[in-house]
């Protein structure tokens, strides 16, 4: 297949969202897909370091226009969900139309069968893949999420009638720029993701889980052989926001640091950072808490190698990247019984906490990680676990990729055969299941 993988943000060297489109591009080229892609300038030099010259040859970029530039300098000036909602959603709308002409061009020099948009991963993100003279497929998308009942106070009334704007807002302006609701196809994670797309999409809707992790690049890492009395080691590792959990977290860890036999690494940065470094200073608790901020992925590697458990107590995940990464090296989760957290891990891999109050998550967080302490061979057990898991689960990116690939051959399928007669098309009402093809036999 000619395939064309359209995403803002494509980079191994950020966070999040912007790690998948890259890891869908490595697994197509290694497929032997003719594949393409259009993004940002601002990965160009991340991609230039991590593809070889004749992939990176096959990348298109995007700039910045002045009214893009204005905006984000405006937008700095709001609270940081405001800022993601509105500003940043009104920056991508540009570099969006701008990406379409572009991806408009490259699919028609050449040759394109299928244009992919695997982000923005949100179901209510507007697209402008449209008209571009290839069918489109947008997805897995993930989303629709809010925090847990007992934490909706965490968002001041400012956020909460910005979210409420902009989710009332989504299905106006889908009808303006139709990109989503025109797609060929939608692909979902989730019942609640299907539930959160705009009203009206008309392409045929495919359910696969959005996120993954490479099982040969995240290697199950040799047993830890630790003296008696040397800590249990835990370690955090996401952007430093509210609803990530990670003041609940310092807290939850305090009574460990006191007794003594734990050790906790924060890795990552962000908006709290100050406040969390303060509290740690606040709590006594600087010989127990290191703060590495951000790391690069191979020295970020080699530290989740040497520590225990991996503790994610966010409120509000849709995936679970960093998570997964940490049990495909084979640590033991702790985290909170919600959401992408519950829904990539396993009983048999994870200590989840219920989000019933913040008093409830401090003391579910401090039971969980006490029990890592007091019990080796369960940690040993669930590591080994947690790895199995991802593995029987086709968590891997190997697999993933195949997956994806089966529905866009089978969307590219509508350009190459010839035109049927045309009729109304009706919008999707359930979601379909993943095609047989997806179950691979042994022959």
């Amino acid at each position: 297949m000619r395939i064309l993988l359209v995403a803002e943000n494509i980079s191994l060297r950020m966070s999040g969202e912007t790690l998948l489109p890259c890891c869908y591009f490595e697994q197509f080229v290694a497929n032997g897909e003719d594949v393409h892609m259009l993004c940002h300038e601002r990965v160009r030099e991340d991609l230039r370091a991590d593809l070889s010259p004749d992939e990176f040859d096959r990348v298109r970029f995007v700039t910045d226009s002045a009214l893009q530039r204005l905006l984000f300098h405006i937008g700095r000036h709001f609270p940081y969900r405001v800022e993601d909602l509105i500003f940043n959603q009104l920056i991508q709308l540009v570099t969006q139309w701008r990406m379409r002409g572009i991806a408009r061009a490259m699919v028609k020099a050449l040759d394109i069968d299928v244009v992919f948009q695997p982000t923005p991963i949100a179901a209510k993100a507007l697209s402008f893949m449209l008209g571009l003279g290839a069918p489109v497929v947008i997805g897995p998308m993930s989303g629709g999420m809010n925090l847990p009942p007992a934490f909706r106070q965490m968002d001041s009334a400012i956020v909460r009638a910005a979210i409420a704007a902009s989710r009332w807002g989504s299905a106006l302006l889908h009808r303006v720029f139709p990109g989503k609701l025109r797609a060929s196809a939608l692909v979902v994670a989730n019942e609640q993701t299907r539930k959160a797309l705009p009203p009206g999409v008309r392409g045929k809707l495919f359910q696969l889980m959005e996120s993954a992790v490479d099982l040969d690049r995240w290697q199950v890492r040799p047993p830890l052989v630790r003296s008696a009395d040397a800590p249990v080691t835990f370690i955090f590792c996401a952007r430093f926001v509210d609803w990530k959990g990670i003041g609940l977290l310092v807290r939850a860890f305090a009574p460990l640091a006191r007794s003594g036999g734990a050790m906790l690494h924060l890795v990552g940065d962000g908006e709290l950072l100050e406040e969390i470094k303060a509290q740690v200073r606040r709590e006594e608790l600087t010989q127990h808490i290191t703060l590495h901020g951000r790391l690069g992925r191979d020295h970020y590697q080699a530290l989740l190698r040497e520590t225990d458990v991996y503790v994610t107590p966010s409120l509000r995940e849709c995936g679970g990247m960093a998570m997964m990464e940490a049990m495909a090296v084979g640590l033991p989760v702790i985290g909170i019984n919600w959401g992408g957290v519950a829904q990539y891990a396993s009983a048999d891999c994870a200590l989840l906490v219920d989000p019933t109050s913040q008093e409830a998550v401090v003391a579910g967080l401090t039971s969980a990680m006490r029990r890592m302490v007091q019990y080796p061979l369960l940690r040993q057990s669930m590591g080994t676990a947690a790895r199995h898991h991802l593995e029987q689960a086709r968590h891997g990116w190997a697999d993933k990729a195949d997956d994806m690939l089966d529905i866009l051959a089978e969307v590219a399928k509508k350009k190459r055969s010839p035109a049927p007669v045309a009729t109304p098309m009706e919008p999707s009402s359930a979601i379909l299941p993943i095609p047989s093809i997806f179950l691979r036999a042994a022959n």
